[in-house]
């Protein structure tokens, strides 16, 4: 499948671009990415086998599909929205989508999944029950926030998907494989490792940033920053960064006559609509409107 999910799987489904966004953090060989279709299409074309997990959850149910796992035929029922597929993709899967459908898919090879086991201190999942259908509560609330990150207009982020990936591949640990984190840590971060993050973001806001990257700079695991983030700051690294390419923006929009398109640019959004979403959610309107009011 390569890097490039987004592309590459959408021509499985007979789509050649797909929304994704890819975690900066793992050579981009993680991605998430959205699928929907009102109505049927047919059947995928045979995916490689290769190392890797695919997992999806269906958002809408999927009423009528027919799947085969290495060339074999295999009973399914309906799936209703927060259902669960956890596949090997070593299985070759080839799916007959007979009717509409509305999912989340997260592409993750096994080397991925053993880097992610790497530096939450965990053991390495091997052996993970193939499901079908599945029901699993946590993994569809986190498909529900994914589902606005991740689609055309929405806010993704590779800081994004690496907090979500710690957080499913916590869950993978805690509920499939039975191995709990050793050592848990509590706490905030230290002065100076608060310090360090805080700049290190500050001086890389028009780029992408990633929480493994931000948790090595602080010699910490990912999920433990991500935690101690918090827990000194009172929000999750993601929103404190979004907080200061706002503050940015802000800056450049009264000191500057540069585009809202080329602004958003400049402070790390994903485009002039991400930075409008956001700029409304924390001043009540939009970038347009309070660079007016500021002129006036």
């Amino acid at each position: 499948m390569g890097k490039a999910y987004g592309d590459t799987m959408g021509e499985y489904f007979g789509r050649r671009h797909l929304p994704a966004v890819e975690s900066a953090a793992l050579a981009n060989d993680v991605a998430l990415t959205w699928l929907q279709a009102r109505s049927g299409t047919g059947m995928t074309a045979p995916i490689p086998a290769e190392p890797a997990l695919l997992l999806a959850v269906q958002l809408q149910p999927l009423r009528q599909h027919r799947l085969w796992l290495d060339g074999k035929a295999v009973l399914v029922d309906p799936y209703q929205a927060g259902a669960l597929t956890m596949l090997d993709l070593r299985s070759r899967p080839v799916a007959d989508l007979v009717s509409g459908y509305e999912c989340v898919q997260l592409y993750l090879p096994h080397a991925a999944l053993d880097a992610l086991s790497d530096v939450q201190e965990t053991r390495r999942l091997d052996n993970l029950p193939l499901l079908e259908g599945a029901d699993d509560l946590v993994l569809a609330h986190l498909a529900r926030i994914a589902r606005v990150a991740v689609n055309p207009s929405g806010p993704a982020t590779s800081l994004f998907l690496d907090t979500l990936l710690l957080s499913v591949h916590s869950h993978l640990t805690q509920h499939y494989a039975g191995q709990a984190r050793r050592g848990p840590q509590r706490g905030g971060l230290a002065p100076w490792q608060e310090s360090r993050a805080k700049q290190y973001m500050e001086a890389h806001l028009d780029t992408r940033i990633g929480l493994m990257e931000l948790a090595a700079l602080c010699q910490l695991s990912p999920g433990y920053f991500g935690r101690a983030f918090k827990v000194s700051t009172g929000v999750t690294p993601h929103r404190w960064l979004i907080t200061r390419r706002l503050a940015r923006a802000r800056h450049l929009m009264l000191r500057s006559e540069l585009t809202l398109a080329d602004i958003a640019q400049r402070c790390g959004f994903a485009d002039q609509s991400h930075m409008a979403r956001e700029f409304r959610r924390t001043e009540g309107h939009g970038p347009a409107q309070w660079r007016r009011a500021q002129a006036s």
